[in-house]
């Protein structure tokens, strides 16, 4: 098969490979191998199994492809199901008032369920398993080197399909080539776009002649609520590609921020929540028994990146942030999440190994609502759960 644009789905010579039938184990760990290279040694061996590589860019997210005898049963992604249900399958739910669960673990399994209980039929089942398979496809084979693991003893239930590789990603090629080039700014769909500019964003709406009134208002929308590619493609009845290519220029220019993936759930206890951005466990610790057994839900996030998607998630009263971790400091982290509507009025204090001058003028410029010395963590706590915390008086010590 041709080379795709910047991704070459080549087979590795079978004399070069690694992988001969009796070599098998039931775990095989492949760093920095080209996902769609993998692939294909395994189709050529006639494998059977579970192939699964890690997103390079964004560790939480996977993709797996379930072979059988060297035909391809289905592939997915290993997060995410919900948002992929949603966008592939959203228009036909709602036209058939079929409800979603509140959560999708597995869509597999979801749309074998759905044909269990005859919603669908045997052939609309395997229609809808193939385009699943092709749309994980593309981004599976748009990965540059990855991590790989073959899992030979993990297989699907039910069988739908016995595809064959080439001839199912024939329709798709184009779609593998613009996300291989797309994949230094944007690593999946389930990436959420966090706008720094809301000026220039609308600026490059209003320029946009060829799109309607409605779905620029749908788009703001979406981006206001942190929605990811799939979720946002869903809103505006758009393609999850169509809209990466359309905000490429703008995240390449830094107007626009992509955030790692992260699942936005929904909090079932009415405890109030307090969001601890930390990546010292023993720090965490001390706040989670300090204000967990005040009546507080303490949410601990040990990657900066993630804290926006939290607090849109979970609505605190109160965000606690190290002043002084290593990839992004507290105060820079502060002046991101300031600038989002979301949590422009909640309280943030920052953590910090010193309460000098410098610190002070920093943290005001960052506009913290205040700072506390780590080195008397618990008490200070305590006194900043006075000042900025309403606690439920049944819940209270």
């Amino acid at each position: 098969m041709a080379a795709l644009g910047t991704v070459a789905i080549v087979p590795l010579p079978l004399a070069a490979n690694p992988l001969q039938p009796q070599e098998f184990s039931m775990t095989t760990l492949i760093t920095k191998q080209v996902p769609s290279q993998f692939l294909q040694t395994l189709i050529a061996e006639n494998a059977t199994g579970r192939l699964m590589v890690h997103n390079p860019m964004d560790e939480l997210v996977t993709w797996q492809v379930y072979l059988g005898k060297g035909k391809i049963n289905f592939a997915n992604s290993g997060v995410g199901s919900i948002q992929r249900v949603q966008y592939l399958l959203g228009n036909y739910l709602n036209k058939n008032k079929i409800s979603l669960p509140p959560q999708i673990t597995d869509d597999y399994k979801y749309i074998c369920e759905l044909w269990k209980k005859e919603v669908f039929s045997f052939q609309q089942t395997r229609s809808i398993l193939t385009q699943f398979t092709q749309e994980a496809l593309v981004q599976f084979l748009a990965l540059p080197s990855a991590e790989c693991s073959f899992n030979q003893d993990d297989s699907l239930k039910d069988l739908f399909l016995n595809l064959d590789l080439d001839k199912t990603i024939q329709s798709v090629e184009h779609k593998i080539r613009y996300w291989g080039e797309l994949h230094p700014h944007i690593s999946s769909p389930f990436q959420r776009p966090l706008v720094e500019n809301w000026q220039e964003i609308k600026a490059m709406l209003n320029l946009s002649h060829r799109r309607s009134e409605q779905w620029c208002e749908q788009l703001l929308d979406g981006l206001k609520n942190l929605s990811c590619l799939y979720e946002l493609a869903r809103k505006t009845n758009s393609s999850a590609l169509e809209l990466a290519l359309f905000l490429h220029p703008q995240i390449k220019s830094g107007e626009i921020k992509m955030l790692a993936y992260q699942e936005l759930s929904v909090d079932n206890y009415n405890l109030p929540v307090v969001i601890s951005v930390n990546n010292r466990p023993s720090v965490q610790e001390v706040v989670r028994q300090t204000l967990g057994q005040r009546g507080f839900k303490v949410v601990c996030i040990d990657d900066p990146c993630h804290a926006l998607a939290a607090a849109i998630s979970h609505n605190p009263q109160l965000i606690l942030i190290d002043a002084e971790m290593p990839e992004i400091s507290g105060y820079e982290l502060c002046r991101l999440l300031r600038k989002s509507s979301a949590v422009r009025e909640t309280p943030i204090i920052l953590l910090n190994q010193n309460d000098g001058v410098m610190e002070q003028i920093q943290g005001r410029l960052a506009k913290a609502s205040g700072q506390i010395n780590k080195q008397f963590l618990s008490q200070q706590l305590l006194q900043v759960r006075k000042d900025y915390l309403n606690s439920p008086p049944a819940l209270c010590l």
